[in-house]
């Protein structure tokens, strides 16, 4: 008798437990000097698109995008991000999902170098963005999605993280992803299965 209790409570346990649906945290939000939470969401922004078009938050309406940041001749980590980006860019192209880049370079990478870096991917430019803005836009942004880039005290080079950040479609960030790493890869994929399901 006891033992057929505890498969009954077990069973319900197990049930329970997989038709809860996984909830992913929002993280747009800080505590500021008076110690107290600040909500944000990732609003108030103009950049120009590698066709050279204006592309402000109101691009964003509706859909679900990771954002990170690059230059098109970083040497290092960029290659490898790029590929897991069109790894990502490829594996929702039928869903309300987009890429955002946003170039640390501004200064040598212009809107025909980002163009000509954009049709290297092959991925379609409204899924996937290469945005340029002036240095108090990209600082401005960087902020929002708590990151930071500098140049590399030889001014050869610049430093960025290979981290991406995942912005759901009320532009609140809900999680931040190595992007290098093969098992935040698979995590951030479902991460964004679950925000794309939340639109409907």
């Amino acid at each position: 008798m006891l033992f057929k209790i505890l498969k009954i409570v077990l069973c319900l346990l197990l049930f329970n437990g997989c038709s809860q649906k996984k909830k992913l945290p929002i993280l747009s939000n800080y505590i500021n000097n008076q110690g107290q939470k600040v909500s944000y969401t990732i609003n108030n922004f103009n950049f120009t698109t590698q066709l050279g078009k204006e592309f402000t938050v109101d691009d964003t309406k509706d859909k679900v995008y990771i954002a990170n940041f690059f230059f098109t001749s970083c040497p290092s980590i960029c290659p490898p991000m790029r590929a897991k980006l069109i790894d990502l860019a490829n594996t929702f192209k039928n869903e309300k999902f987009m890429i955002l880049s946003f170039t640390i370079d501004p200064e040598n990478d212009s809107i025909a170098v980002l163009k000509e870096y954009g049709e290297a991917t092959e991925i379609a430019p409204h899924k996937w963005f290469f945005l340029s803005g002036d240095s108090i836009q990209l600082s401005n942004i960087a902020k929002k999605f708590r990151t930071s880039f500098s140049k590399n005290n030889d001014g050869t080079d610049f430093y960025h993280s290979s981290f991406v950040a995942l912005v759901d479609s009320k532009q609140r960030i809900r999680g931040f992803y190595n992007i290098l790493e093969k098992e935040a890869v698979l995590l951030l994929k479902k991460d964004v299965t679950i925000l794309l399901k939340e639109n409907y």
